[in-house]
């Protein structure tokens, strides 16, 4: 990975029980057209700058091939591919999900660099997003302006990112000696 290092306070407390469902719900899908996109981060009081920083994350880690199937052979039931995708890295993304893989690696399949950093936002200037909800932030210039500084500022991304992860983890913290635990171990399951 190669991420940033900022600071995240400890002693946050966690839920004693998991809602997968309400995350799926509060989370953006990765068919999610932009403004749902940037509604469900304003819910938690995120900026279209912050919003656009977070999905970098995005430069690291695996999407299953079971979220890219439509866009990659039947977008919006045309049994088409998403038009919005450079013609070589849909191959790419084709080539991957029929190939006995069950994923996509976001930093090395059809990536100009490997790592945490600025080439998930050259991708999306390139149209080479794996995931069409993060193609979307090109969609429209408040929050292309982003996806432009960040592709070319590495020292802005990281500044960004570490800010707002660092919001992130201040977001809604739960509170009183009887909501949730502190977690020694925090891979722990319940």
């Amino acid at each position: 990975g190669g991420g940033p290092f900022y600071p995240v306070p400890t002693g946050r407390r966690d839920s004693l029980v998991s809602y997968p469902q309400i995350a799926l719900m509060e989370l953006p899908a990765p068919t999610d057209d932009l403004s749902v996109i940037l509604s469900k981060f304003l819910l938690r009081n995120f900026n279209e700058q912050e919003t656009v920083s977070l999905l970098g994350a995005h430069s690291i880690g695996a999407v299953h091939c079971n979220f890219l199937t439509d866009r990659i052979s039947n977008f919006s039931g045309t049994g088409q591919a998403d038009p919005s995708i450079e013609r070589e890295f849909l191959n790419t993304m084709i080539i991957r999900c029929n190939n006995n893989s069950a994923f996509i690696d976001l930093e090395k399949d059809g990536a100009l660099e490997t790592g945490f950093g600025r080439h998930y936002y050259q991708g999306l200037i390139q149209n080479k997003s794996v995931l069409r909800s993060d193609q979307q932030m090109m969609s429209e210039e408040r929050t292309a302006t982003w996806v432009r500084a960040y592709a070319s500022n590495n020292f802005l991304f990281i500044k960004d990112f570490s800010n707002a992860m660092i919001k992130l983890s201040n977001n809604g913290v739960l509170t009183g000696p009887v909501m949730g635990q502190i977690r020694i171990n925090c891979s722990s399951t319940l």
